[in-house]
């Protein structure tokens, strides 16, 4: 049962200008954030805070209408494609036409898919897809931060059915708020270890937290009186200056939060899990605190601070897409200047798109806008799946496509060099990632087992062997080392190696048509718990051993591993090929080629291409310790080392030749594949 409220025209429950300061808080750290991540590493943050404040507002407007018995579904939609729709069509086709001139063909088609997946906001599922030890740098996705307003929108497909079925059966209002709170946050704290992808971008781990700004809504319009006055009672003696003092006390705590949260969190927290309370309790505490509290009263009741709020819709859909195409442009992390520049452009972008668009749309009474912006939409999102189906129209730039032909560049997925069904159908249902073979018809009689790393090798490989009679097979997992019992967890999640390559090795071993196994790796990775050298992000690595969990530190693990591993497979009377991987760069290897139509300022390529061979000595030199000591004990074993096919004594080579032999920091392109493997498998 639902009780009369206290009071419809509550102050709380008024236009709020400190709610559109505690915005403008929120989009600052989300821009600071993206563009200075090292200066404000909680600043992700802000998108939590977003979500408690459209919980809370959402919430209340369902609720009031359908006290005063004027809900309507269809006019609730209507509000939302009228208040949504107009910036984001903007930005997308914007998008578009700056994918055009600044993108190269791979880079286009995954735009288009974004554009797609942001005009039907299903941008989070598809990013849950994406996410993973091959995925993308996310400076190179302009719609990567589209994934916040998808769970929005999903959350409002269904919350809005959920109060209307409430009121007409008479259900208990904060019963239902507060149930799908408790379990939306259990659930969130239940999975975010094994699965944290998954719950940060599907909307039933993060519903919680637009679901604390429902209930403070529920709470206002129901029993804000009686709360406050038993606060009064429990917190101060003087009771009449009370709730002055509550109310400050209130806004003071939030703001403190939410300012914990953004310079004490980071990346490597595990988040949203138990860490996201510190922000959305901060703020539910500044709503709660209402406009009067002196903090909201005198800064985020400011002109400044409510100006920027008004414009943070269209200044959050702005500034990625600038400082991403900055990216871009720029071939490396664009400097401070060109980043502040992004941003000065983002406001003024964001303006414009509120002031002439925004609100002229929002507020037109028209009964053909609403419908008129989704058609428009259908059509943004129309034209990126054409853009995704046309392969980026690879024929846009002739060069560049010319050039990215030269260094073997192309997209490595795409192309079927990660994976053929046919094989993953013979091989099993385990090998999704990497399964490919030479001949389908044939048996295998070499093994290629491994991550990313080995899996970099199957181009060049395969041409050797098939020269010599030979069909090789690749099997393996991005992210796993190719040992037994030797588990990965990345910021993705526990990968469960053993399903992968625990089954590899064991089909090589029980397979008699194979006689040689090839083992590889990027053991400096996992020796320095890192696997991107090149970008300013937090990509860390930790390995687990079931034989022994007691072992903790990388290189022993890995030793365990090795040595467990070898130890099966020659006693299996396997010819054991172990290759040290590549050397991983700190640069992108793109910024050694002029590969853009369109650059921002003059063009200074990386020269040399390459990593200084001191260097690499000291990146790999525990690593390669560990596997000379090994190997002293396996005499059998080959040891093919990537070093000695592209270092000499000053350099470890990215480029030769004009021909790019990288497509990564840490992965061969195709050309590279095979100049490395003619020369480390040459008789």
């Amino acid at each position: 049962m639902n009780s009369t409220p206290d009071n419809l025209q509550h102050p709380h429950l008024a236009y709020r200008p400190d709610i559109d300061g505690l915005r403008a808080l929120a989009i600052i750290a989300v821009v600071v954030y993206h563009a200075f991540p090292h200066f404000l590493r909680g600043g992700f943050i802000g998108v939590d805070v977003f979500f408690v404040i459209s919980g809370y507002l959402i919430t209340s407007i369902i609720i009031k209408d359908h006290l005063r018995a004027r809900f309507s579904l269809a006019e609730f939609y209507r509000r939302r494609i009228k208040r949504i729709f107009p910036s984001l069509i903007v930005v997308l086709g914007f998008c578009l036409l700056a994918g055009w001139y600044l993108m190269l063909a791979g880079e286009f088609q995954l735009l288009g898919k974004h554009v797609a997946a942001g005009a039907g906001y299903v941008s989070n599922l598809i990013l849950v897809n994406e996410s993973g030890y091959f995925d993308v740098s996310s400076e190179l996705k302009p719609l990567l931060h589209l994934w916040s307003l998808s769970i929005e929108e999903q959350f409002y497909l269904v919350w809005p059915l959920l109060l209307m079925l409430a009121f007409r059966f008479n259900f208990n209002l904060l019963a239902l708020i507060v149930l799908n709170l408790v379990i939306s946050f259990v659930l969130n704290v239940a999975y975010i270890k094994k699965f944290p992808v998954e719950v940060f971008y599907i909307p039933v781990f993060r519903a919680w937290e637009l679901l604390i700004g429902a209930t403070l809504s529920y709470i206002n319009l129901y029993r804000r009186h009686a709360l406050d006055h038993a606060l009064v009672r429990l917190l101060f003696a003087n009771h009449t200056d009370g709730l002055r003092r509550l109310e400050n006390g209130l806004g003071g705590l939030g703001f403190f939060l939410v300012l914990v949260s953004m310079f004490a969190l980071n990346r490597s927290k595990v988040f949203p899990g138990w860490w996201a309370l510190l922000p959305t309790l901060g703020a539910v505490l500044l709503i709660a605190a209402g406009s009067q509290a002196w903090l909201n009263r005198k800064l985020l009741s400011s002109r400044t601070m409510i100006f920027i709020g008004q414009i943070s819709y269209p200044l959050y859909l702005w500034h990625w897409p600038l400082l991403s195409f900055a990216h871009l442009a720029t071939a490396n992390t664009p400097g401070v200047w060109v980043r502040l520049s992004a941003i000065a452009c983002s406001v003024l972008l964001a303006w414009l798109s509120y002031a002439l668009v925004e609100k002229h749309l929002r507020f037109n009474l028209h009964w053909t806008v609403a419908p008129g912006l989704f058609m428009v939409l259908l059509a943004v999102g129309a034209c990126g799946i054409q853009v995704y189906r046309q392969d980026g129209y690879v024929d846009r730039y002739p060069r560049e496509e010319a050039v990215f032909r030269n260094v073997g560049a192309l997209a490595w997925d795409t192309q079927g060099l990660n994976h053929q069904d046919a094989c993953t159908n013979k091989f099993g249902q385990a090998f999704s990632q990497y399964c490919e073979i030479q001949d389908i018809r044939q048996a295998p009689s070499v093994l290629l087992v491994g991550d990313s790393n080995a899996n970099h090798f199957y181009p060049g490989l395969a041409q050797v062997y098939a020269r010599r009679h030979e069909d090789l097979l690749n099997l393996g997992e991005g992210g796993c080392a190719p040992f037994f019992g030797v588990n990965t967890r990345m910021a993705e999640g526990d990968l469960h190696c053993a399903n992968t390559i625990d089954r590899a090795l064991d089909f090589a071993m029980r397979t008699r048509s194979i006689k040689t196994v090839v083992l590889s790796l990027m053991g400096t990775g996992y020796a320095l718990g890192s696997r991107d050298l090149s970008h300013n992000e937090d990509m860390f690595i930790t390995l687990s051993y079931a034989k022994n969990p007691r072992l903790t530190r990388p290189l022993e693990i890995l030793e365990a591993g090795m040595r467990d591993t070898l130890s099966r497979l020659t006693r299996a009377d396997k010819q054991v090929v172990f290759i040290i991987s590549i050397p991983m760069l700190d640069f992108d290897p793109a910024s050694c080629v002029n590969d853009r139509p369109v650059r921002l300022g003059a063009v200074h390529l990386k020269s040399p291409c390459a990593l200084p061979k001191r260097k690499e000595d000291q990146l790999s030199g525990a690593y390669r310790q560990m596997v000379s000591r090994v190997l002293r004990d396996f005499p059998q074993v080959k040891l093919w080392d990537s070093d000695r096919v592209l270092c000499d004594s000053q350099n470890c080579w990215a480029m030769k030749d004009g021909m790019l032999l990288y497509r990564d920091s840490v992965h061969l392109s195709q050309a590279g594949s095979r100049y490395v493997a003619e020369r480390l498998a040459a008789p």
